[in-house]
């Protein structure tokens, strides 16, 4: 077990280390929700049933910064420690590439929920966003953390099949933004066309929407417990399938 804790806190550092990581990694989340509300604001408007435009579209948008971190951020930064023989020194090692992936994943987490936390809280007491409870604001950010675990393992998978940044980051980009556009998160789920709409509500990212929205509006996590068991598996599915072609180099 300490050798497990050792191991988060130098993937942890060596995220750290890296300036791209720490902006999308910590610091994008809060910026990004900060220059949402600078720009539109929250004012009640009756295009979106009177509430603001942060209400109302609030939950949706930590998909976009799962989106970009787990999809380009975390592959790109995982080839390119692999190109430049990071990777290399663990194989000399007896560790086993999915205990190195946990716990990149675990640090990678905590650094989230530290920048998700922050971007919760700049929605509420910078602009007026509000849960229905406490515990509805603890169960959506505990949502947002599933998501981002989920979609961290796609990433992983993602540089277990490249070793050309420029590939990694193709495959990024062609997943990621059906991904945004068809999840609410850049544009609402109620203005998407009914046969879009009917495709893209098997997605994983538009099924983390449903569950954060669920969830922030005080739902239970049984009313929504099918969202939460597509991304639990297939979150697994995708770690099961990194660890399995992930290479040292």
């Amino acid at each position: 077990m300490s050798t497990f804790i050792q191991l988060c806190r130098v993937t942890a550092l060596r995220t750290l280390r890296e300036p791209v990581s720490v902006i999308f990694m910590v610091l994008f989340a809060p910026a990004f929700i900060g220059c949402m509300g600078l720009i539109f604001g929250n004012d009640p408007v009756p295009e979106f049933g009177g509430k603001g435009f942060l209400e109302a579209n609030f939950t949706a948008f930590p998909g976009i910064v799962i989106a970009i971190t787990a999809l380009i951020i975390v592959p790109v930064d995982l080839v390119t420690q692999r190109g430049a023989g990071v990777l290399r020194r663990f194989r000399a090692t007896p560790l086993n590439p999915a205990l190195y992936l946990a716990a990149d994943i675990i640090s990678r987490l905590v650094l989230g929920l530290v920048s998700f936390a922050a971007m919760y809280a700049i929605a509420i007491l910078g602009f007026g966003v509000r849960p229905a409870s406490v515990g509805a604001f603890i169960s959506a950010l505990a949502a947002t953390m599933l998501g981002l675990a989920a979609f961290l393992a796609v990433g992983y998978l993602i540089a277990g099949r490249f070793r050309n940044v420029g590939a990694a980051q193709g495959l990024g980009n062609i997943l990621m933004y059906p991904l945004i556009f068809t999840s609410g998160a850049a544009v609402p789920l109620a203005m998407l066309p009914p046969g879009i709409l009917s495709i893209a509500k098997y997605s994983p990212m538009t099924q983390l929407t449903y569950l954060t929205q669920g969830l922030w509006a005080g739902d239970g996590w049984g009313q929504h417990w099918a969202a939460a068991l597509v991304l639990v598996v297939f979150g697994a599915v995708c770690a099961a399938a990194a660890a399995r072609f992930f290479r040292w180099e």
